[in-house]
């Protein structure tokens, strides 16, 4: 369960944590009450990629910080995503899916647009373009 830049320029941007929350590396995060934590499927928009795994054994773990989110610098960078359900030469590219999780295109959900796939690599494994902070 993964989202990794494709191809695209990308930055760091450091942003407050929900304290005592688990996070795993490479996965969406969104916006909730001024802090960011794990995005889920009802989201229309997400706040970034997290690059380092948060942990409930880490020592900062129960600490209020900021950690490293990845976002885009430019318009249409180009993710590779975990999907679900998707078919090679069918019908999916260039439909916009939800995700299931934190780390998954879901492409039986088509209501809470996230993520616009650009090309079907395998039933479980795409690539596209990201609607982070409100655009792609």
């Amino acid at each position: 369960m993964a989202f990794k830049v494709y191809r695209g320029k990308t930055k760091q941007e450091w942003y407050p944590v929900t304290v005592s929350t688990v996070l795993a590396k490479d996965t969406a995060v969104e916006w909730t009450s001024g802090f960011i934590a794990a995005a889920d499927a009802n989201d229309t928009f997400v706040a970034g990629v997290i690059n380092k795994a948060i942990a409930a054994t880490d020592s900062d773990y129960a600490t209020a910080r900021k950690v490293a989110v990845v976002v885009p610098m430019e318009p249409n960078v180009v993710w590779e995503a975990d999907a679900t359900g998707f078919t090679v030469g069918g019908t999916d590219e260039g439909v916009e899916y939800a995700l299931s999780d934190a780390g998954t295109v879901d492409q039986t959900d088509t209501s809470n647009d996230v993520f616009l796939v650009t090309e079907v690599l395998s039933a479980t494994k795409v690539r596209g373009y990201m609607r982070i902070n409100g655009s792609y």
